[in-house]
């Protein structure tokens, strides 16, 4: 299965110090898309490839000096700016996780206990979907 924007996964990743394999497994579990928006129940949204937190926009836009609209839209439909706040999000919760990444990995979902850890294996499921390699159906002959 190919990865869609799988060198801004790998340079996102490269940049925050996260395994290469991480982003496309969440991208996997979120199901964005470019222009994607999924209201949650909260009241804010989930945008773009990557399903960024609408709650994200003020820290980006504050860290950045891009106005709050500007940095919505981007997050909504630029596909490798959606990926690099995704990976600032999970590079930030890795951090406030003291490395554990597993855990950064549901905070990215849900800070919840049981919704963090589904969502860390459901991320697992979804690497080990992309990333194992698939097993021989058929034996080798031998000699050949």
């Amino acid at each position: 299965m190919a990865v869609p924007y799988l060198a801004c996964m790998v340079l996102v990743a490269a940049y925050n110090n996260l395994p290469p394999r991480v982003l496309p497994a969440i991208q996997a579990v979120e199901g964005g898309r470019v222009g994607l928006t999924r209201p949650d129940s909260d009241g804010s949204e989930d945008l773009g490839v990557m399903q960024v937190n609408s709650r994200w926009i003020a820290p980006i836009a504050s860290a950045t000096g891009v106005p709050e609209p500007v940095v919505r839209t981007r997050l909504t439909d630029d596909a490798c700016y959606n990926i690099a706040a995704a990976g600032v999000v999970l590079a930030t919760y890795l951090a406030e996780e003291k490395g554990d990444l597993m855990r950064a990995i549901g905070d990215y979902h849900s800070h919840t206990p049981a919704l963090n850890q589904d969502y860390q294996e459901q991320v697992m499921a979804a690497a080990r979907a992309m990333f194992e390699p698939a097993s021989p159906s058929v034996p080798a002959k031998p000699g050949g």
